[in-house]
């Protein structure tokens, strides 16, 4: 355990006392737009790594023949004093390198004794190192005086389809649910667009840092990011638990969640929480917000180029047996069946994916079947005993063949919102399997 990570322990076992581009801010203990200009483009990759070991490496994955628009750099870290951390970053492809002097977005913030973070930003665009199809970089030379926490590329591309209206808020937005006024949580965020005579998919690309995870302390900290999509009609909030773990190296996450944007929808509203929905006991996760950036894909969005597929079943405490079988779409993208089955003569069958979201756990070792996550966190509608109006809210873990360390948790409300499915558990006499989808659009 690193002395940042046994320092924050202490200190959190107690208490202390559609935006226009031309508005430029950034933003301390709250997400703002950049004080940059942003391209205009299709759709939106990203990546990163934590940087408490360097070098640090990413690879973003963007759609082949696509142009590159633009590419910001972001890294995050802590000083030991109350002063700007560490501005310059080495950044390479793995033929050159080059030492890149970001603008400080937000913060020095304190944070925790002796924490006070800084998220610095720069445009590489120019540099070249990222191009269609792969680009692995290299980062390294940063020198936080606590601790670097990581660093991420955040990569604007044209394929050619439909303009994303691309809408990105960065700076420093710190959250742990035990600190007061503006530590305890974050600010929520909300992009708004114009409405449209047919569904679409709303893609949110996040970068968050100082995740005390599984990596960090051997221990898992819960956290949740809630996405709320409103219109004339009314809103729908989707919530993604427990999605954040340091997954991209120790004190960094990057992940692209989708979500529905439903006819003649006009916002949405984006909010990461420290928070434990799933009563775990565990203690919530500690964050710094770093960038959000939202995107709208007309036709299939660029997910992450995985399904998963299972059948067998789990066990309730009480013993009561609840098969199941599916196959799913990292990327929403048809076709994606769930079918759930239970005593008593109960039936859930799903209609619609409404959100999904796809991650790689540290934590979890899925060999021998390679897949680019193990994790599907997902949420949709459909029929509870051939009665419309039901929804799912669901985890399939794939911890490797075979199959005995697999598990799910699933819940299902019918039409008048009561919970008639609550069941979480190792999977019994079957095998969940992620795979990667070689039917991809990536």
């Amino acid at each position: 355990m690193n002395n940042k990570i046994a320092s924050m322990i202490v200190c959190m076992g107690i208490s202390i006392m559609s935006v226009s581009h031309s508005v430029w801010a950034d933003g301390t203990e709250t997400l703002g737009p950049p004080s940059i200009a942003i391209a205009t483009g299709t759709g939106v990759s990203s990546a990163g790594t934590g940087m408490i070991t360097q070098p640090g490496s990413i690879s973003v994955d963007v759609p082949t023949g696509a142009a590159i628009r633009q590419v910001l750099l972001y890294w995050e870290g802590f000083s030991a004093t109350n002063v700007p951390g560490d501005a310059t970053i080495v950044i390479g492809d793995g033929v050159t390198s080059t030492e890149v002097v970001g603008t400080l977005i937000g913060g020095p913030t304190y944070f925790f004794d002796p924490a006070f973070a800084s998220t610095y930003r720069a445009d590489i665009t120019g540099l070249g190192f990222v191009s269609d199809g792969i680009s692995t970089l290299t980062v390294s030379g940063l020198a936080y005086t606590f601790a670097s926490n990581g660093a991420g590329v955040l990569v604007i591309f044209d394929d050619g389809s439909s303009d994303a209206g691309i809408d990105l808020r960065d700076g420093s937005d710190l959250a742990f649910i035990n600190f007061g006024g503006s530590l305890q949580s974050t600010v929520p965020q909300t992009y708004s667009f114009a409405p449209s005579a047919s569904d679409r998919i709303g893609n949110v690309n996040f970068f968050f840092a100082s995740i005390a995870g599984t990596l960090s302390t051997g221990s898992f900290r819960p956290s949740v990011i809630e996405i709320t999509v409103s219109g004339p009609v009314g809103s729908t909030t989707t919530t993604f638990d427990n999605v954040l773990d340091s997954v991209d190296g120790e004190e960094w996450d990057s992940f692209t969640t989708s979500v529905v944007i439903p006819a003649g929808a006009t916002s949405a509203t984006v909010q990461a929480i420290s928070r434990d929905d799933l009563g775990t006991g565990l203690l919530p996760a500690s964050l710094d917000w770093v960038a959000a950036a939202f995107s709208i894909e007309e036709e299939t969005p660029p997910g992450v180029p995985g399904r998963m597929t299972g059948g067998g079943s789990v066990f309730r405490i009480d013993g009561t047996r609840v098969t199941r079988g599916f196959e799913i779409h990292c990327d929403l993208r048809a076709p994606n069946n769930i079918e759930v089955n239970w005593p008593g003569g109960n039936k859930f069958h799903l209609t619609s994916l409404d959100s999904a979201v796809c991650t790689d756990s540290p934590a979890i070792d899925q060999l021998p079947r390679f897949a680019p996550f193990d994790t599907f966190q997902g949420a949709g509608t459909g029929l509870f005993n051939h009665e419309p109006g039901a929804t799912i809210e669901f985890v399939f873990v794939d911890a490797g063949e075979p199959g005995r360390d697999d598990t799910a948790s699933i819940q299902v409300w019918n039409s008048d919102g009561d919970l008639v499915l609550d069941v979480a558990g190792n999977i019994k006499k079957g095998n969940i399997q992620a795979h990667k989808d070689n039917k991809s659009t990536l």
